[in-house]
């Protein structure tokens, strides 16, 4: 067994050990809906011995305690049935939660170059949805399989050998015959299937690129290169996936053919030794029918086994996620809370920042200090640092030297949290979610209409929003694919607002925004945030005509 197969195998088992008395119950009842079923397929052929033994064409009292044992069998067989469903099966629900909600806490403990880089939003979406939903299966319906195939089959091959042990032992040799192929097929499956979810991990990525740089593409006139781009990398997808599935499929011809000789070998034994008396025709319908309860779950467990190991590979996949490396200072301890009585809201001092791999500085000995409801406006030429500035003043961004103060503390004494709770930004470009407008805004807030439609009315978009048939309740496409550039940056604007920070830092974020429509948000920020203080990066000057204090890089 391979370390990368022995990591998800432990984390199962952690999981497994946690919530140990379902699994217990689960398994018990597995066990419960065999046992029963076994009972039934063997009272079939008792009863029909007791029938051809039964005289004068009257059955005897034997003959209704074997239809009652019959019909309680399948009665019981039933309630242990319901009863692995609702711990086992539902493992694979819980877990899928679980297992989504690990990516995010995970997640967003990333810096800005593995989430540019490694884990990249196509990466991350396919290892909630494809991974997940392969994953999730190991948890439950796939261990059903892997406990259940085992114990039916020590319970059959027992009651078949209690019966006749030469047949029992000619039909079980033929089975037995197909785990060798199982494991070697298994083994080239597993690697196509790891090939093919790599493959639409980058095909998700680059969707993803697709669709931030629509506007671009219009502008550039280079939908044509995308499209081809996409389709290229889609086919390489397809071929990559179906080869796995033909691989997949070729479990049922072994299985099958596994299964076509063990009856061949069932009758043609089975009827000689009824004709010549060494076994009843009840014995041999019962052995008929216990190698039936045989052939399905063993023509399944070729299958089981694969999707086993492919949760495992998702699983594994999942794991990476979990154990990559994190930026201590987001999930670090510091203090929970700025103050916010002070009158000093931001200060920094001989700020300075380096890109380290060109050994050039893109700013350099910077120093302000903004008190409440402070204006801020920096402007500079494109690439002198405006954004990288913001980054470093709102926590965003720690390789830098010098030193920033909220609320008369350095930055880095803060939590993470206790930052988002200040700290509000808005980016150069918006990012919206495929969700509705209101969820879009509120976010992880408790909901106020009043309050939501207070940010829109700030954001300058509550007019856009009420003709849209839905209002807020309208859905958007992911990047916000059906709203206009200026639509999407209003409403980014109004999620930031929503969250009522105390220090607002605003990327030129109306830049694709008309200059009258621009003059009124201003207007807006200016008398309704008069406590705010805002920082604003902008290109257009007449974007900064409310800040009483100017930076220029």
């Amino acid at each position: 067994m391979t370390a990368k197969s022995v990591r998800p195998i432990k984390l199962l088992l952690a999981y497994m050990r946690e919530h140990y008395m379902v699994y217990l119950l689960g398994a018990l009842a597995l066990v419960g809906a065999d046992f029963f079923d076994v009972v039934a397929t063997r009272s079939m052929g008792w009863i029909i011995d007791s029938f051809a033994k039964a005289q004068g064409g009257k059955a005897d009292k034997s003959f209704y305690e074997l239809v009652g044992l019959l019909i309680f069998s399948q009665i019981m067989m039933v309630f242990f049935r319901f009863g692995w469903r609702i711990t086992l099966a539902r493992q694979t629900h819980l877990a899928a939660g679980e297992l989504i909600n690990n990516i995010w806490r995970n997640a967003r403990y990333f810096s800005k170059k593995q989430l540019a880089e490694e884990y990249s939003r196509g990466v991350l979406m396919n290892a909630s949805t494809s991974d997940v939903s392969m994953a999730k299966s190991v948890y439950g319906f796939i261990l059903v399989g892997l406990i259940d195939v085992p114990i039916l089959v020590v319970i059959v091959s027992s009651t078949m050998f209690a019966i006749d042990s030469v047949m029992t032992l000619w039909i079980l040799a033929v089975f037995m015959l197909a785990p060798y192929f199982i494991k070697k097929l298994s083994d080239v499956e597993m690697d196509r299937y790891r090939s093919a979810q790599e493959t639409l991990s980058k095909f998700d990525d680059l969707a993803s690129q697709s669709i931030a740089t629509i506007r671009m593409q219009r502008l550039t006139q280079t939908g044509t290169y995308w499209t081809a781009r996409l389709i290229k990398a889609a086919d390489f997808f397809r071929r990559k996936r179906l080869r796995a599935i033909f691989t997949s499929l070729s479990f049922y011809p072994i299985m099958g053919g596994a299964s076509f000789i063990s009856f061949i070998v069932l009758f043609s034994i089975g009827i000689s030794r009824v004709l010549s008396g060494a076994m009843t025709v009840g014995d041999f319908v019962a052995i008929q029918g216990l190698t039936f309860m045989l052939q399905n779950p063993l023509m399944e467990f070729g299958f089981v086994i694969s999707d086993f190991r492919k949760g495992l590979t998702s699983l594994d996949r999942l794991q990476a996620i979990s154990l990559a490396p994190k930026e201590e200072y987001l999930r670090g301890p510091g203090e929970m809370a700025v103050d916010t009585n002070t009158q000093e809201v931001l200060r920094f001092e001989n700020l300075s920042y380096e890109i380290v791999d060109f050994k050039r500085k893109i700013f350099s000995n910077l120093s302000m200090t903004l008190a409440r409801g402070d204006r801020l406006g920096i402007w500079g030429e494109i690439g002198r640092g405006k954004s990288t500035l913001l980054n470093v003043l709102s926590g965003n961004e720690r390789s830098y030297q010098g030193a920033v103060y909220l609320g008369g503390k350095k930055i880095e004494s803060y939590s993470h949290s206790a930052l988002a709770e200040f700290v509000g930004i808005v980016p150069q470009r918006p990012f919206l979610f495929s969700d509705s407008i209101k969820n879009n805004i509120v976010l992880d807030r408790p909901y106020s209409e009043e309050k939501l439609w207070m940010a829109l009315n700030l954001a300058g978009v509550d007019g856009d929003v009420r003709t849209f048939p839905s209002g807020i309740d309208t859905m958007l496409g992911e990047w916000g694919i059906n709203l206009s550039g200026g639509q999407k940056q209003r409403l980014t604007l109004a999620r930031a607002l929503y969250r009522d920070p105390q220090l607002l830092f605003l990327d030129d974020c109306l830049s694709a925004v008309d200059t009258i429509t621009e003059a009124r948000i201003l207007d807006n920020l200016d008398k309704h945030l008069k406590d705010t203080t805002l920082v604003w990066v902008a290109h257009r000057k007449s974007t900064l005509k409310k800040c009483n204090k100017f930076l220029e890089l």
